[in-house]
């Protein structure tokens, strides 16, 4: 079983008052002495009805690097195909799928600058000025703005499951997002 370790957080403030008072060494030394350690079963701490496992797996994912796109395609092309990532197949599957993201990385940027150039013109033409307002942008960016940016860039998204999962919230939270960007900032030079 694993053990989970506690540290007495009176002790632990005790310390830190002393460390402001002595050198690091005689610190180092009473820290030694003075803070307990109570090794419990993590089935002892179990305040959730959760396996505690489950808690250790999330606390040591966020040591894991994150992985690079090109891994991740490698670990897609591996699951789906279920192929060797090094044979010619997979080199092949992966350049297309590379291809497949830039092109719609590229798509959805114009797209988005498009729809921020038409935004500019509505604005100037109701002789808005200054800030834009979150109101303005939620009311432009809505829903239906969405769907519509969605079907020129994908044919077949189901709506209906990016709604059920929260998919679709965080889709034009991430949209409105972009609008701030791309209409306060200039473009980038290449």
């Amino acid at each position: 079983m694993k053990k989970r370790r506690d540290i007495n957080i009176e002790k632990a403030n005790q310390l830190m008052k002393k460390s402001k008072n002595h050198s690091n060494k005689e610190v180092a030394e009473s820290a030694d002495k003075e803070v307990v350690v109570v090794n419990k079963k993590s089935s002892d701490d179990d305040d959730d009805d959760n396996d505690d496992d489950d808690d250790v797996d999330k606390m040591e994912d966020h040591k894991k690097p994150e992985k690079s796109r090109g891994e991740v395609f490698n670990e897609l092309i591996t699951k789906i195909f279920k192929i060797k990532i090094h044979s010619n197949e997979a080199k092949n599957y992966l350049e297309k799928t590379q291809k497949f993201f830039i092109d719609f990385k590229n798509k959805f940027n114009q797209i988005i600058l498009t729809s921020v150039e038409e935004f500019k013109k509505i604005r100037k033409n109701r002789i808005s000025t200054g800030s834009l307002s979150q109101k303005e942008l939620i009311d432009y960016v809505d829903e239906k703005f969405v769907q519509k940016i969605l079907s020129q860039q994908l044919v077949a998204v189901n709506i209906s499951e990016l709604i059920r999962n929260g998919g679709f919230d965080i889709l034009v939270d991430f949209i409105r997002e972009t609008f701030k960007v791309e209409k306060f900032c200039p473009p980038l030079k290449n």
